[in-house]
């Protein structure tokens, strides 16, 4: 067991700093003065990140930490903060560790003993969510789906029989293919939100079936980065057996995800407990 205490007195530590995912306005008062007052920032993007510290009168030195330099950076930033440095780590937009290589610098500040400390802040899948008009409770967030329309499909299953709001990303240049892929699994008449440029000037959302957005995206080409929310199935399904929700759990294995994430999702979708289906797999 470890305990922490994310402000004791030690000087290394560090801080998950959200920035605006379009509003500056929306930076925070302390995420300001602690981005002030790290020694470092670690940026995924340091020309984009230098040009929102630079708006907001930030000028500390920047380290870049990528998800293609984080397995060898993050052992370096760790050693400045037990020499007593305070690293303040950022995403190109909005709270860090979601949906970028955060969560291994974490690990490591955990593995190591120095304090963790984050921020609320700005997160585009939660701002999607609360102007969706869908149910915010439950709800499962899957980040960017896979490109390829057969390793989408286990994912949009998935989606199709849960009664939770689905959430996912995706780029414009892709988001008329993901759909039409979605169509494939999903009823034409299911409720689907497309959130776009959130916070921003052109910010908009399409709210519609997944026949009638897909139509409208082909008519007015998508730009900006999108939020797809899902509506919750609320038809009554009879309960899948033990096998169906095992190979389900292995669909999930096979495109990526951990055997203890695949686990907790397919329970969550299907109203079962988390821990009988744990038994029941690794009882296979």
């Amino acid at each position: 067991m470890q305990r922490q205490s994310s402000y004791a007195q030690e000087a290394g530590k560090l801080y998950l700093v959200p920035t605006p995912i379009g509003n500056l306005d929306d930076i925070t008062i302390r995420a300001k003065r602690i981005l002030q007052e790290a020694d470092y920032i670690a940026a995924e993007d340091t020309r984009t990140s230098g040009i929102l510290l630079e708006k907001i009168g930030v000028h500390n030195r920047m380290l870049s930490f990528h998800k293609y330099n984080s397995k060898e950076r993050a052992p370096e930033l760790v050693s400045l903060m037990q020499k007593g440095a305070v690293i303040a780590e950022i995403s190109d937009a909005g709270m860090p560790v979601i949906s970028d290589p955060g969560y291994i610098l974490v690990q490591e500040c955990i593995k190591n003993n120095i304090p963790v400390v984050p921020l609320p802040g700005p997160s585009a899948f939660a701002t999607a969510l609360i102007a969706s008009g869908f149910d915010a409770q439950p709800f499962t967030y899957y980040g960017f789906l896979p490109r390829k329309k057969g390793e989408q499909q286990p994912f949009f299953e998935q989606m199709n029989k849960a009664h939770a709001t689905s959430i996912f990303y995706e780029a414009p240049h892709r988001l008329v293919k993901t759909l039409a892929n979605m169509a494939t699994i999903f009823d034409s008449d299911r409720k689907i939100v497309a959130a776009r440029e959130l916070t921003k000037i052109h910010e908009e959302f399409i709210r519609g079936t997944i026949s009638e957005v897909t139509a409208y995206f082909k008519e007015q080409a998508p730009r900006g980065e999108f939020v797809i929310l899902v509506s919750p199935n609320t038809q009554q399904s009879e309960q899948l057996s033990w096998a169906e929700l095992i190979d389900l759990v292995n669909e999930l294995v096979a495109n990526g995800e951990s055997k203890k994430t695949a686990i907790k999702e397919v329970a969550q979708n299907n109203h079962i407990s988390k821990n009988e289906l744990y038994d029941r797999y690794h009882q296979k």
